[in-house]
């Protein structure tokens, strides 16, 4: 019998197997593990009130800017009208809570009287919008306008926690 060769192989094996064997070591106890807690989850902001106020002329038309407080989220802006008798008006105030957005759509309307005359030309009108929460700000305010110069998107604002 060739004793090399079964050595040889006898080693191989014992070394490809070895730490794969025997009893894991044991460490020390840490004491119970940590259980979860029913934590209720946070229930997203929700919209409680909008307020909007329209305001004659204003110095930057197509822009607004956005400013928080602990549960209001106000947008002070300037739309372009088509005509003298156009005024600003809260079109929507929608809060998204997938996305956590708070979307702020204004346009213009016509207020005046079907005998009443209007001046035909590009008029600034300023507005200011209250958006109140409870629960929270949303992480994002958009404010679109859709006045004279079309729809088109005038402020986004991140708002930090």
């Amino acid at each position: 019998m060739e004793r090399r060769p079964f050595l040889v192989g006898t080693a191989s094996v014992l070394a490809a197997t070895a730490g794969c064997v025997g009893d894991a070591p044991t460490t020390p106890d840490d004491g119970p593990a940590a259980t979860d807690t029913d934590t209720p989850p946070m229930s997203p902001p929700t919209i409680t009130d909008r307020s909007f106020e329209p305001r004659e002329n204003c110095p930057e038309p197509g822009s607004a800017t956005v400013s928080t407080d602990d549960a209001r989220v106000i947008v002070e802006g300037c739309i372009v009208g088509r005509n003298g008798c156009m005024v600003a008006s809260l079109a929507s105030a929608t809060y998204d809570a997938v996305a956590d957005e708070l979307s702020v759509r204004v346009t213009t309307v016509d207020e005046s009287e079907p005998d009443e005359m209007c001046t035909q030309q590009l008029v600034h009108r300023g507005y200011r919008a209250e958006i109140r929460f409870d629960g929270g700000l949303p992480a994002t305010t958009v404010v679109t306008h859709d006045g004279a110069d079309g729809e088109r998107e005038v402020a986004r604002t991140e708002h930090g926690d």
